[in-house]
């Protein structure tokens, strides 16, 4: 499945000095809890700063279990360097994935596979958050881009 709608979010979505951190994976985590609540979260290509999520940074997924547990693994997190977090619904057991696996640089309109929503820390500089699902799309845009500080991309 490819998204349907790809959006940023700098320091500013976050009324924060910096980006890419622990505590606002959470709040994004909190946010699509609210719109989809079975799913489950895969990460892959994770490196940061303070303790992580996974052992090693590698692109095959790792599975961490439901939101509640990707919350609990990330809050501590000072920040992320990279990293791909996948949602994909609770009911799919062995998920498809992008064949070589999940890299951070991979293009953000790249074949999402069976997740619903792919969350990417990019180099410590902005969130992208690729969808196929327009209504997680619009509102993480109204929580966190109020005023124009995130950006919506065309694909």
């Amino acid at each position: 499945m490819r998204p349907r709608e790809v959006i940023r979010l700098s320091n500013d979505a976050f009324d924060a000095a910096t980006v890419c951190n622990g505590w606002q994976l959470v709040e994004l985590l909190t946010a699509i809890e609210g719109l989809h609540p079975n799913l489950s979260w895969y990460v892959a290509d994770v490196q940061t700063l303070g303790p992580s999520p996974t052992r090693r940074r590698e692109p095959c997924p790792t599975s961490i279990g439901h939101t509640a547990a990707l919350i609990q693994a990330v809050g501590d997190v000072v920040q992320f360097e990279s990293g791909v977090f996948v949602g994909v619904p609770s009911g799919i057991e062995q998920p498809a994935f992008r064949p070589g696996g999940l890299w951070t640089e991979d293009d953000e309109t790249e074949d999402l596979g069976d997740a619903v929503i792919e969350m990417r820390a990019f180099d410590t500089s902005y969130w992208s958050i690729a969808t196929a699902d327009p209504d997680i799309a619009r509102d993480l845009l109204e929580r966190f881009a109020a005023n124009g500080r995130g950006r919506r991309d065309p694909i």
